[in-house]
């Protein structure tokens, strides 16, 4: 039995294996393994009977056939058989095993065959065993492992179920057809073309390098890093120009750069890992162990102008066709900076004009608003993106201003804009000086824009037209927002008007007239009820009536006003809770205190802060469970805690709990008639004290608000 380079067993296998083969003899009329080549003898030579698949006269039909059409076939296939999926494959499979035909691969499960790719192919596999249909792959890439290291590897492949007409699945078919050359090869070959493309337009040596070193970076795969050297022979110094991959500096000393200067050849370095340690591996995680290094130089030039060093991918060996690539590689990079070395002066001219255009195109392009440029003629000469994306697609390019109607605009009056009423128009035409001039734009895409547009002329030292400049502003969004804001004001100032004359008059009338009833001594009890109902009713609009004004107050930021005077906030306690008590006579209020609790501040308001955090602590918690208000005095501030033990406020809530119409529960709000503005309000009322306001909320602590006030105006800041 001889053995390839490549360590796969030759097909000239002798009498010998079969004597010690006993379970089938080539020529049996029952021969499975007739004509299968190398692989026939190996499958011939197996102890079959010592697997799960058994001796192979148990075999069923649909595995020989399939057994029998892999080996010999020309195209390389595989079978997965069995539960275990073990291996079987033709001689043209042998190849892509290397290292592991036979003994890593032949009868073995697929697991063990493939543990390095298992985790991709092994759910494709089992797939196909649990639901009988077939699948395949294109060009999917797999990191095999045939030569002692994970090398870069693709094939297209089917996988087919095997004996599916006796109702199970045998085994799994699979034809290959391996891709990695083709891929890689085009891979590599549009590289190349990137580098004869764009490297060769640079302008400098040191600009043909970079451009190189971007391409390089786009390739990772075959080029994990480039570093590319400017050498200078007198002092036998290199200089990093260009890198790729790679962000720190390596010790330029360690390449053997004098070497390939002097030699003018290509050098392999085998132990870039001794020399750098971890170097980049592109999108491995292994570090690449060699590095390739070649001269920067045309022929008939004795002196490089520098070197190029790149490292050799960890998943790939360094081939015939990997030299090639690195070669032609260097070869363009190579021409590209002799061709611009060699134009340097007449470029260096070229390059100074061309860099105050690209300032000038820079400072155009990032202006904040769109700007267009016209010949005296009307005829456009630039254009920057902002005014392409203002109206949303290609700019039209006018030849003269009569071709102004590229666009369609408006004046904002609706008349259609004529060509020479566009203010750049105007600017070119008559000389004037447009500023900030509204108009109303119709996009490409047919939405109007509101736009804000100054135009100009530019003119020479000696007063001659030479062009126009307009600037266009989209102001759409701020018209926008400020119709909004006026249509709010009005809807605010509108809801002042009807809340405190249309609503508050009759509600007032409904109260005098109930306080009369009730004083009337002739009602029975089922009347006094009654008219204690309309009361309450009637009480309760005039206190959502006061909530909407002093939430529109608050909205129109004109601020709630305060009437101050010394208070006694536990007093002030007291007389709410023995209000609150009367519509939750079931419920029970506790009150504590430490220290004093007096200051300077507007007791009817704050008996609103005060009615609204407990009854709100009332709403949100179980009747039978107390309501706390605790009072702490500290030497400038007094501090109000409303504590009940109801639910967790939830947490997506909780920031935006003293906002606008905000509820705690829908369930709760819906039938109290809560409006969601008391928080809000208490939020507003606590600021305008100078205090502020806070809430805690949590599973098992129930639910604290903390008002902290100070005793007088600026004293909470003082402190």
């Amino acid at each position: 039995m001889s053995e390839h380079i490549d360590g796969t067993l030759s097909s000239r296998l002798g009498p010998a294996l079969y004597a010690r083969a006993p379970y089938l003899r080539p020529g049996e009329p029952e021969d499975l393994f007739a004509g299968g080549g190398e692989m026939g003898a190996h499958m011939r030579a197996f102890d079959w009977s010592a697997t799960s698949l058994g001796p192979v006269e148990g075999w069923s039909q649909s595995m020989r056939s399939a057994v029998s059409i892999c080996l010999n076939s020309r195209f390389p296939i595989l079978i997965y058989a069995g539960p275990e999926l073990l291996v079987l494959y033709n001689d043209a499979f042998i190849p892509f095993f290397g290292r592991k035909h036979p003994g890593l691969a032949l009868g073995r499960p697929g697991r063990e065959a493939w543990p390095e790719v298992w985790h991709v192919i092994g759910p494709m596999l089992e797939g196909v065993l649990a639901t009988g249909r077939a699948t395949w792959a294109d060009d999917l890439m797999l990191a095999i492992d045939r030569s002692g290291f994970l090398e870069e590897t693709y094939r297209t492949f089917s996988y087919s179920p095997i004996g599916i007409e006796t109702g199970r699945v045998e085994g799994v078919f699979n034809a290959v057809n391996f891709t990695t050359e083709r891929i890689i090869g085009e891979r590599r070959m549009n590289t190349l073309r990137q580098l004869a493309g764009h490297v060769s337009e640079s302008r400098f040596p040191e600009e043909a390098c970079r451009q190189a070193a971007r391409t390089f970076a786009a390739n990772p795969a075959d080029v994990p890093f480039a570093l590319m050297y400017q050498w200078d022979e007198p002092h036998a110094q290199a200089t990093l120009v260009a890198s790729a991959g790679i962000e720190n500096e390596v010790d330029a000393t360690r390449w053997p750069l004098a070497h390939v200067a002097a030699t003018g050849r290509m050098e392999v370095l085998t132990d870039v890992r001794a020399r750098f340690g971890d170097l980049p591996g592109g999108p491995w995680d292994e570090s690449p162990h060699s590095a390739v290094v070649l001269p920067l130089s045309q022929p008939g030039h004795k002196v490089p102008y520098g070197m190029l060093v790149v490292g050799v991918s960890p998943r790939r060996a360094l081939d015939d066709s990997y030299r090639s690539f690195f070669e032609l590689a260097a070869g363009h990079v190579a021409s590209a900076v002799a061709n611009a070395w060699a134009d340097e002066a007449e470029r260096r001219y070229a390059a100074e004009l061309e860099a105050k255009q690209r300032l000038l195109d820079a400072v155009l392009q990032q202006m904040p608003a769109g700007v267009i440029i016209s010949e005296p003629s009307g005829r456009t000469a630039f254009c920057n993106h902002q005014q392409e994306e203002l109206v949303r697609g290609p700019m039209h390019h006018a030849n003269c201003v009569a071709e102004f109607t590229g666009f369609h605009g408006f004046h904002p009056d609706g008349r259609p804009l004529h060509p020479e009423e566009w203010p750049l128009a105007r600017a070119l035409l008559q000389g004037e000086v447009v500023k900030d001039q509204e108009l109303t734009l119709e996009r490409c895409d047919g939405e109007r824009a509101t736009v804000r547009v100054s135009a100009s002329p530019v003119k020479d030292p000696e007063g001659h037209l030479i062009a126009g400049v307009a600037i266009t502003r989209d102001v759409t969004q701020h018209k926008e927002q400020e119709a909004e804001l006026h249509r709010r004001v009005e809807f605010e100032q509108q809801l002042i008007g009807i809340v405190s004359h249309d609503l508050r008059n009759p509600i007032n009338a409904i109260t005098l007239a109930a306080h009369t009833l009730l004083r009337n001594e002739g009602l029975d009890a089922r009347a006094t009820r009654s008219t204690s109902r309309i009361l309450s009713s009637a009480e309760r609009a005039t206190r959502m009536i006061r909530d909407l004004l002093d939430f529109t107050q608050a909205r129109l930021g004109g601020g709630i006003s305060l009437e101050r005077r010394p208070t006694d906030l536990r007093h002030l306690v007291d007389q709410v809770l023995d209000e609150v008590g009367v519509a939750w006579p079931e419920r029970h209020l506790e009150v504590r205190q430490r220290g004093c609790t007096t200051g300077d501040w507007d007791s009817d308001r704050m008996a609103q802060v005060v009615s609204n955090l407990v009854t709100n602590a009332l709403k949100y918690s179980p009747r039978d469970t107390p309501v706390r208000v605790e009072l702490r005095g500290g030497d400038d501030t007094v501090e109000l805690s409303v504590h009940n033990d109801g639910p967790p406020i939830p947490p997506d809530l909780l920031p935006r709990l003293f906002e606008p119409l905000q509820r705690g529960t829908p369930q709760v709000d819906r039938a109290s008639r809560s409006i969601g503005l008391g928080l809000y309000i208490v939020k507003h009322l606590v600021e305008a004290h100078g205090g502020t306001v806070a809430a805690q909320s949590g599973q098992g602590g129930g639910t604290v608000f903390t008002v902290r006030l100070p005793r007088s105006p600026g004293a909470l800041a003082h402190h």
